[in-house]
């Protein structure tokens, strides 16, 4: 039986990961650095909390709503282009520059994307609308966290921590959603414990998902995280075909392999060029160290010159009195 409410479901989702991350940090507060979020003040606490929160339960919300009237093949080809809005995001905010090699790949995934729409048999444009809107906050989710954890003073010590700042905002504004959309539970009476269970078991693997996901975001190269984000699109799209009877044909596999051509190139790309940037950082901090030197060199020697003049100056040699 399908489970009428799919907003619910996702609001049990991030409830099951504030009660865990919750006594996580109340069981382990030194090993988790939770002091750091429990002295938090109120209005610190809403200016990060919220708007990140806010921003994520809308992304899955439309990427679960999405996912009702469209294949998980054709969803998972879709949000693949979750990159370019990334890179827009990120220019929008001021976090990136927009170069012309990145730009080339955008427009390769956007290829790729047309290709994936036209070759689709079953095309519901309100799934497709829906997926597209989500990974257009699925840019904005990203930069909007990246913004505001990186800007904080002291920063946040362990993915369990983050989970529990970000955690409340998005159970409330999933349940407001789940109200707003699916309202009355009327179905809920017959299903209640089916969402129970449901509930519990994919919250589980949500938790350790998003756990997995900022692990790799504080330990991992973005080498690893390319080859990780493609093999698991690749997967989700060969799970969909092998276990839900989704169908690929030759267009829209073309699509979809143009575009894990464009994210692959984008995530390199978008890596040769941080890389770049930071050799030309330090570069820059070598040469203004070297200069700083040079310059308190020039001063001693400036000073010692100085000094020996002024020690041979008529005014200080010793005045013979003539009897």
């Amino acid at each position: 039986m399908a489970f009428p409410y799919p907003l619910l479901l996702t609001s049990l989702h991030f409830l099951f990961q504030w009660i865990f991350s919750y006594l996580a940090c109340m069981m382990f507060p030194v090993a988790l650095g939770s002091e750091r979020v429990t002295g938090m003040g109120w209005e610190e606490w809403i200016l990060i909390s919220l708007p990140c929160g806010a921003v994520t339960s809308l992304d899955i919300g439309l990427s679960n709503l999405s996912m009702v009237s469209i294949t998980i093949t054709f969803y998972t080809m879709v949000k693949s282009s979750t990159p370019i809005f990334v890179l827009g995001w990120a220019y929008m905010f001021g976090i990136e520059k927009i170069t012309f090699r990145l730009i080339g790949v955008v427009l390769v995934i956007a290829a790729g994307e047309f290709l994936t729409v036209l070759g689709e048999v079953d095309f519901k444009l309100h799934g497709f609308l829906l997926c597209l809107s989500a990974s257009v906050l699925s840019g904005a989710r990203w930069t909007l966290v990246q913004l505001k954890l990186q800007t904080m003073e002291p920063p946040l010590k362990t993915t369990i921590v983050t989970m529990r700042l970000l955690s409340p905002c998005m159970f409330w504004s999933m349940l407001v959603l789940s109200l707003m959309k699916d309202w009355p539970y009327s179905k809920l009476q017959d299903t209640e414990f089916l969402a129970i269970g449901l509930g519990l078991i994919g919250g589980t693997f949500a938790t350790a998902m998003v756990l997995c996901e900022f692990y790799l975001i504080l330990k991992a190269s973005a080498i690893i995280l390319m080859i990780g984000g493609v093999i698991k699109e690749m997967i989700t799209i060969f799970v969909g075909i092998s276990f839900f009877g989704d169908k690929l044909n030759l267009i829209n596999a073309t699509g979809c392999g143009i575009v894990f051509l464009g994210v692959f190139l984008y995530k390199l790309v978008f890596h040769l060029e941080k890389e770049a940037g930071n050799e030309e950082a330090r570069i820059r901090e070598a040469l203004q160290e070297k200069n700083k030197k040079e310059d308190v060199g020039e001063s001693l020697l400036s000073g010692v010159e100085l000094s020996h003049r002024k020690s041979h100056s008529p005014e200080t040699l010793p005045r013979i009195q003539v009897v």
